[in-house]
């Protein structure tokens, strides 16, 4: 077994320590987490063909105890393996919205849904390989309301995607298979409530979500309403593909 030294300043370390010990594990431990989490992702996005194997043999523990469990391990394996579905991913670049100019149509709907579920951050994702594009992102810290996309180590979308089922978060940072998404630390992203837009050809392209940066439950009727808006998401990319088509 290899090892390795990591320098932290003294603020870094004890905030690494405050949380491992919320987590009820050792710093080194916690590090170690984080680390296969990362590689999981990675690989996962790349579509290595030994990913599954890879990350089984690096969450193997001496004792035969698990860091990741099992559960988690295979949401993981799932969200990566429905992320890089080929058939899914020529629908996404097929609506010819990728890095796509602000539309004002999205705009809309993503302040009506800020709106109706009062929640101060409002985005319309695709996600890609490799990282999820906003065509809307609305009250998104920068830099990423600049950059209008990030990795996939930042993503919720990629789960809602990948179950083509509505994610409801309340608090990300209790939520076993979130609560070491970089999204979290980074973009502050504590409730969430994404709807997969799901086209035609029952593709599942990205999501309709609202995120706030305190811990909040969503209620049936707001779920509801954002399942409205969503629809009408979904006929907008409709329109924009065809409008494309069209032009070319």
């Amino acid at each position: 077994m290899r090892a390795t030294t990591v320098r932290f300043s003294d603020q870094l370390w004890n905030l690494l320590e405050r949380e491992a010990g919320s987590e009820g594990v050792s710093a080194a431990q916690f590090v170690r987490d984080a680390t296969i989490m990362r590689i999981a992702y990675v690989m996962g996005q790349r579509g290595d063909a030994g990913f599954e194997e890879a990350l089984g043999r690096a969450t193997a523990l001496a004792d035969g105890t698990q860091v990741i469990g099992n559960g988690r391990r295979q949401a993981l394996l799932d969200a990566a393996a429905a992320v890089s579905d080929p058939e899914r991913l020529d629908a996404v670049l097929a609506t010819n919205l990728l890095d796509s100019d602000v539309m004002p149509s999205f705009d809309r709907l993503a302040r009506l849904a800020s709106h109706v579920l009062h929640a101060p951050v409002a985005l319309v994702s695709l996600v890609a390989s490799d990282r999820q594009f906003f065509m809307s992102c609305l009250g998104l810290p920068e830099p990423w309301g600049s950059r209008r996309e990030s990795p996939l180590s930042h993503s919720f979308c990629q789960h809602a995607v990948a179950s083509r089922e509505p994610l409801l978060v309340d608090d990300a940072r209790e939520h076993e298979l979130l609560r070491d998404n970089l999204a979290i630390r980074d973009m502050g992203v504590i409730a969430y409530a994404g709807i997969p837009l799901i086209d035609s050809d029952g593709h599942a392209l990205g999501t309709l979500c609202v995120i706030d940066s305190q811990p909040r439950h969503w209620t049936t009727h707001q779920v509801q309403l954002l399942s409205d808006i969503a629809a009408s998401v979904v006929t907008e990319i409709s329109l924009a593909r065809a409008a494309s088509r069209s032009a070319s």
